[in-house]
């Protein structure tokens, strides 16, 4: 994977994203990925090989009424051929970085379920203590 890259998501990638949210059936829509983009205040990042987006991640950054700002990571996405070989990890490991580099948020957080044992593993290298716990209702 000496190939593998990975960098903040731009316009011009929007029309390459349709691969990997058809992929992970969802609507493809290119003007409202163009419209995430646009807010500053929203993160998408890629993982290419080849040229080709095989990762996906994206969050948002939210403002307490502190004042302080987290960083919140909503979807974590490897297609599926490229799943098992630590890509989703790096991806995680550059977001990170990228976001401390900023110096804008003072925690990341990320949800996923219980059952999504791939995910939890990976996310709790990142957790702060173990047996972290959310609860959530779909509406």
């Amino acid at each position: 994977m000496d190939n593998l890259e990975f960098k903040r998501l731009e316009e011009t990638d929007a029309k390459d994203m349709q691969q990997i949210i058809e992929n992970d059936n969802q609507t493809f829509n290119i003007e409202y990925i163009k419209n995430f983009i646009k807010n500053p205040n929203n993160y998408g990042f890629i993982g290419k090989i080849d040229n080709k987006i095989v990762a996906f991640l994206y969050g948002y950054g939210l403002l307490r009424l502190d004042g302080k700002s987290m960083f919140y990571i909503h979807s974590v996405d490897v297609i599926p051929e490229y799943q098992n070989k630590g890509i989703g990890t790096k991806l995680m490991d550059y977001v990170l970085k990228y976001i401390i580099e900023e110096k804008k948020y003072y925690k990341f957080w990320v949800l996923t379920e219980d059952d999504n044992i791939r995910a939890c593993k990976v996310y709790q290298k990142y957790a702060n203590k173990e047996g972290q716990v959310l609860f959530s209702k779909n509406i």
